[in-house]
């Protein structure tokens, strides 16, 4: 191997060896920024779980006011519903406030619809019928309106424990969806997912390509799967139909579990990586454009500092051992 073949091993493994270790470093910065991005996608999951918490609190407190009011508890049902569809307009995120008298029947009703319905078949007024003063949920998709709604009902009793009425407001679920999903604070606004606990898809809000809509059922997907298994809270990986790796993260909420409800967060897999990806670039950019600058420094050196000197040397040795010389010198020793 020739001395300029060594120097260019040399070379090479000087630049080898701190490449590596600059990007094994990257790789693990990239790993860990991704590890962080599924975290906060399921802090935001469970940030809007205690989002829909508090609406569900704020309707049991508004409940607890308005069962005092005499408009509710009077046979006066015109007056009854002019009563709540001002309340309901003071309350946008309700498509109807109702109340329902203890044989079932639909009395007040805040979109003054005149209809008179039985809702004695609803799950919400068997649970109330039997829940004592708790509030009761239950989503489903209201006969009044069609929306997806999530229902809170609160038994209103008197001093003895007798049912007087229940009063129903049914919590827009895809309005809640989409405010939720814009209001998510993270860098790219995840798709917002909120299904029943029989697979039932109630609201959808997102980017998502052919995403299933309100009142279709994903109970044999793998994302329902997901949603059972992860019903405490947690993070997965799904292959959407369009072909596109999914990250989701299943919020741990009690008042979720307690309505029959999943609230789930989803990312493409390429946002989470984004910011990651881009400052991996960046880095290895940089360390090539150092590796070059290195590269070129220490060939230059190699080459002008010690190949050719040792070359120089080397042709010189060889004239010397030939027994040719250049020139004699011109200094007479002390006898001439």
């Amino acid at each position: 191997m020739s001395l300029r073949a060594r120097l260019l091993v040399l070379v090479l493994l000087a630049m080898l060896l701190p490449a590596l270790a600059l990007g094994w470093r990257f790789v693990r910065e990239r790993d860990s920024e991704v590890r962080a991005a599924v975290k906060a996608l399921a802090i935001a999951a469970d940030n809007i779980a205690k989002g829909l918490e508090h609406r569900v609190l704020g309707t049991a407190q508004l409940h607890f006011g308005l069962a005092y009011s005499r408009l509710l508890d009077t046979d006066d049902r015109h007056a009854c519903s002019a009563y709540l569809a001002e309340v309901r307009e003071a309350y946008p995120q309700y498509t109807g406030i109702i109340t329902v008298r203890p044989d079932g029947r639909l009395h007040c009703d805040s979109l003054q619809s005149g209809r008179d319905l039985d809702l004695s078949d609803r799950s919400y007024f068997k649970a109330a019928m039997n829940s004592g003063r708790s509030v009761v949920l239950e989503p489903l998709f209201g006969r009044l309106t069609g929306n997806s709604v999530l229902q809170i009902v609160y038994p209103s009793r008197d001093d003895r424990g007798v049912l007087r009425f229940m009063l129903v407001a049914s919590l827009n679920l895809q309005k809640f969806a989409d405010e939720a999903q814009k209001q998510s604070l993270l860098a790219t606004p995840p798709d917002v997912l909120l299904i029943d606990a029989k697979g039932t898809v109630m609201a959808w809000s997102g980017k998502l390509d052919g995403p299933p809509k309100p009142g279709a059922s994903i109970t044999g997907s793998s994302l329902f799967q997901l949603a059972q298994a992860k019903q405490g809270g947690g993070t997965g990986e799904r292959t959407e139909p369009g072909g596109q790796p999914q990250v989701w993260a299943v919020a741990n909420s009690a008042t979720a579990r307690s309505a029959g409800m999943y609230v789930l967060l989803g990312l493409p897999r390429d946002a989470l990586l984004a910011s990651s990806e881009l400052r991996l670039r960046q880095g290895l950019l940089v360390l090539g454009a150092a590796a070059l600058v290195l590269f070129a420094g220490v060939w230059l050196l190699a080459e002008r500092g010690i190949r050719r000197q040792v070359e120089r040397i080397a042709h010189m040795v060889g004239q010397l051992g030939s027994g040719f010389h250049l020139s004699e010198s011109p200094v007479a020793d002390a006898i001439g």
